[in-house]
């Protein structure tokens, strides 16, 4: 396609100029996004150069990409990726490049002829087709690798969860799946269960690129397990939802420790079910550990009648679940406190439980959350 001679001839000197306008496209890319510092020095410098004169031979012929420079941008994406940059940043240094271009050939223009500026308006929308066609075969060569590595990471998640689970903590491939996804197999680990009906394919994605890595995240049976490194549980179960249902693992060294800290939060995830909200191991723990074994404790737990009296079973709750306070159990409640102590008494009454001991209170807790099962 003819275009101007002026847009030719000033294209051209672009050309000749390719090493300078390189240099300050990679400058300006480095000061605006330091992530390009796992990019080496000549191989963003080959690039830039190699692009710079493809667009600017477009510009000045009037074309879209050819095949070669589509392909090309696809490379770059799975390059980019493969070192880590994120496909924002890449995006965005796309522009900053085609900035600068656009930038120095409208000042040679206007240098040369201001009157003549209106032979840019063909050259916008060339740049513009070149804009779109390049980043979006970037974006495609990007996703192409995030989604295999997304692919492989599910794949090791699966095996690690899947084997601490099994008891095999020990085995060459559960450390293979734990070094795979960034784990130091001697470091410190933590569990977090959660239920994973609420998780379909698409949740469970944003659920993993939300939380910071090392993390290993995948469903066991009808179970969500999460385990991490040196990450805040706190801002896993930030992502859970508003009021998250989970159980928390205590934090324990090692492969062996991953796999005790996942017992741990299916253990807690028991009770987390039942109360509708979030219990930690270390502070639940008695109870986590003792309401397995309720179908073999039936004999010391069994309380009959226990079952009609909601009232008296929710008082017993809320005594232990403020410190053994008759104030704070009854203040909890919104009842006089001599009301709790009748509630209790009454208890004892009733299942022969007396809730003010160690041994009573145990046995009705275990027996409650039993009957909630």
């Amino acid at each position: 396609m003819t275009g101007s001679p002026l847009i030719e001839a000033i294209c051209g000197e672009l050309l000749r100029d390719a090493d300078e306008l390189t240099q300050r496209i990679v400058v300006r890319i480095r000061r605006e996004f330091p992530a390009y510092a796992a990019v080496a020095d000549e191989e963003q410098l080959d690039t830039v150069i190699g692009e710079i004169r493809n667009a600017l031979t477009g510009f000045r012929d009037r074309r879209p990409p050819t095949v070669a420079d589509a392909q090309h941008g696809e490379l770059l994406g799975r390059r980019r990726a493969e070192q880590g940059i994120p496909i924002e940043i890449v995006l965005r240094a796309y522009h900053s490049g085609y900035d600068i271009m656009w930038n120095e050939l409208h000042a040679r223009v206007v240098a040369r002829d201001p009157a003549r500026e209106v032979d840019l308006l063909p050259v916008v929308g060339t740049m513009m087709t070149w804009l779109r066609s390049i980043t979006g075969r970037v974006a495609e060569g990007y996703e192409a690798v995030t989604a295999a590595r997304q692919e492989s990471r599910l794949a090791l998640a699966q095996v690690f969860v899947t084997g601490l689970a099994q008891g095999n903590a020990g085995s060459e491939a559960v450390e293979a799946a734990a070094r795979g996804l960034g784990f130091d197999p001697t470091g410190p680990f933590e569990a977090i269960c959660a239920p994973a009906g609420a998780w379909p394919p698409e949740a469970l994605h944003r659920l993993r690129r939300a939380v910071r890595p090392p993390v290993a995240v995948t469903v066991v049976g009808h179970t969500l397990a999460v385990i991490v490194q040196n990450v805040s549980v706190a801002s896993v179960l930030a992502q859970l939802g508003e009021r998250p249902v989970a159980g928390v693992g205590l934090s324990r060294p090692g492969l062996a420790g991953a796999a005790e800290s996942l017992t741990d939060a299916e253990r807690a995830l028991a009770l987390a079910e039942q109360r509708e909200a979030v219990v930690h191991f270390e502070q639940d723990w008695l109870l986590a550990t003792l309401l397995p074994q309720a179908t073999r404790l039936a004999p010391l737990i069994g309380a009959r009648g226990a079952e009609n009296h909601a009232h008296l079973a929710e008082a017993v709750r809320a005594y232990a679940e403020h410190q053994f306070s008759i104030t704070g159990g009854a203040t909890a409640l919104h009842v006089h406190a001599n009301t709790l102590k009748y509630r209790l008494t009454r208890w004892q009454q009733i299942t022969g439980w007396d809730p003010r001991t160690l041994d009573g209170l145990m046995r009705s807790l275990v027996s409650l959350a039993a009957q909630a099962r």
